[in-house]
């Protein structure tokens, strides 16, 4: 492969939307042209994602995909009846057909959502493309990991965006699993000084202490729990908060009863406030960022808010613990309202606290760099890429962007 010759890379991302892992992926989509590397988005059309890929000048192919139920009946406990198995399967092979397709078309493929993993490493075996699967989901202990493990097996690389994730398959194949997280851009995400007028648009009082959430609307989000434990501030307590997101994968109803159970438990001192396209000026109006998820894969609004130099308070489940050193830029505790309520208590009444755990958090975000996500990134598509058993080497023709 010549250097006059970028390497073709499909990401594939089962998703419309756009959330922690479609932003970490177009925020350092520009990066790598300048390390020989072009992406193309593979995606179902239409949607947030494609609209705002296309806007970075980037090409994207178009794939329909068939709807799938997963590996569990609608219980979320058993497994699948017989006649479901066999409607599933079905979708696996349209699926891989449709990916096959696609990949013949590119050099390397880059699997990134859980649900089309397999399908992928297959799509590569049947179209001799090298396949890269990137881990980005706790997945829990049954048959779903059982298949993930198959398909980080066949892949060519895997890599994950935190350990706790890396975990989610047998030990055989985890030990093939690099670690590779996400970046953050330390210009764009910065420590200026809080704009009041923001400050305002987050909360009834700008003046009082403010505390924030961000990321999508979900049971396992964990803000019904965050609720409780600014109830539990005291009273009256002149501490706001604020839950900047919109509904998930549990969809708008679940998002507007927890407002509506958060407004009868805070009253005006609670806002929800939907997404904003002004991340970093929302963070930067934070007192404090609290992710109090069951489990965080990765945790990217606290690696934003601590290169906003913003302290965090994070429990303790998942891979966003890899990313906060307790009592030094950050605080992590119990699952519970009372650890979360005790270490608000500590932190809301102490600007020199939280000023010095915000130095601190700047600077261990900067060592998390979109650089160097984007350079790890480039030397395995290349390691991918040497890999690739089409005979001759011939190259594949370039895929046509969506118009």
């Amino acid at each position: 492969m010549t250097a006059e010759m970028p390497l073709r890379v499909l990401v594939v991302i089962r998703s419309r939307h756009v959330w922690g892992l479609e932003r970490s992926v177009m925020d350092g989509a520009p990066l790598m042209a300048g390390r020989g590397v072009e992406l193309v988005l593979g995606s179902p059309p239409g949607g947030e994602l494609v609209e705002r890929w296309r806007r970075l000048g980037l090409a994207h192919v178009a794939l329909e995909l068939p709807e799938r139920s997963g590996l569990r009946a609608a219980d979320g406990e058993h497994r699948l009846s017989p006649l479901d198995a066999v409607h599933e399967l079905g979708a696996t092979a349209r699926s891989v057909s449709t990916l096959r397709a696609a990949a013949r078309r590119v050099d390397v493929v880059h699997s990134a959502s859980l649900w089309v993993h397999l399908d992928c490493v297959l799509a590569g075996q049947l179209a001799r493309r090298p396949v890269a699967v990137e881990l980005v989901d706790m997945v829990r202990p049954g048959l779903g990991r059982q298949v993930l493990s198959i398909a980080v097996r066949l892949s060519t690389e895997t890599f994950a965006n935190s350990r706790a994730v890396a975990g989610c398959v047998s030990p055989g194949p985890a030990r093939r699993v690099r670690i590779i997280p996400p970046g953050v851009d330390a210009q764009r995400f910065r420590p200026d000084p809080a704009d009041r007028g923001v400050r305002r648009e987050l909360s009834d009082d700008p003046d009082a202490a403010l505390v924030g959430m961000v990321g999508r609307l979900d049971p396992d989000k964990g803000v019904e729990l965050v609720v409780e434990a600014m109830a539990r501030l005291g009273s009256p307590s002149p501490a706001q908060l604020v839950v900047v997101g919109g509904p998930g994968l549990a969809g708008a109803g679940y998002a507007a009863e927890v407002e509506a159970e958060a407004r009868a438990r805070l009253g005006g001192r609670v806002r929800f406030l939907g997404w904003t396209e002004d991340v970093p000026a929302t963070l930067r109006a934070l007192d404090v960022l609290v992710n109090a998820s069951v489990a965080e894969p990765f945790g990217l609004s606290v690696l934003e808010a601590q290169a906003c130099g913003v302290p965090v308070v994070v429990t303790d489940g998942g891979g966003v613990v890899e990313l906060v050193s307790h009592e030094e830029d950050g605080l992590v505790v119990r699952r519970d309202p009372q650890s979360l309520a005790d270490a608000l208590g500590r932190l809301l009444p102490d600007p020199a606290l939280r000023r010095e755990m915000g130095r601190r958090g700047r600077r261990a975000a900067e060592a998390r760099s979109l650089d160097a996500r984007a350079d790890a990134l480039a030397e395995l598509y290349r390691r991918c890429a040497r890999r690739r058993t089409v005979p001759g080497g011939e190259r594949s023709p370039a895929p046509e962007p969506v118009q």
